[in-house]
């Protein structure tokens, strides 16, 4: 289980503790979708395809190690390639924060806040998801956590 710890009271950025390949950081941009994932002292490139597309890129050195693909503008929900993985990050109700991590239907893992006020999280996945889906997958709920945010204080 990997356990998400936002870096201050006000930060979207997180620190992650229970990852096997070590302690990992998700560092989002102030103005956009775009950041990096460090995991084991490898930093990585989260791009996203032009401001108004729904998908997204991990990539470094040119190299892309996963994709994510947002079909619908109307729901939250994501098609994540990594490797020969493929999952679907999909909230699990229109009104709850927690996501659900689908193989082919099947749930194989959770995202969920720890408790209703607060922005720490855990992942919870089988093994047949890579480490590196899951810190992806967290991402883009985290994009969804933000998008709402936004919207509320509008």
């Amino acid at each position: 289980m990997l356990t998400c710890l936002p870096q201050s009271l006000c930060s979207w950025n997180y620190r992650i503790t229970g990852a096997p390949s070590g302690e990992a950081l998700l560092t989002f941009n102030v103005f956009n979708e775009q950041g990096t994932i460090t995991l084991g002292g490898v930093e990585l490139a989260v791009k996203k395809h032009g401001w108004a597309s729904g998908q997204w890129s991990l990539e470094r050195s040119g190299e892309t190690y996963a994709s994510a693909q947002k079909p619908s503008a109307l729901f939250r929900s994501y098609d994540v390639q990594c490797g020969d993985s493929q999952i679907t990050v999909k909230a699990y109700s229109p009104f709850s924060r927690c996501f659900q991590i689908l193989d082919g239907g099947a749930v194989v893992g959770t995202i969920q806040p720890v408790h209703l006020f607060t922005r720490r999280a855990t992942v919870e996945c089988s093994d047949s998801v890579p480490e590196l889906a899951q810190l992806f997958a967290f991402w883009l709920a985290v994009i969804a956590w933000r998008r709402q945010a936004k919207s509320n204080n509008s």
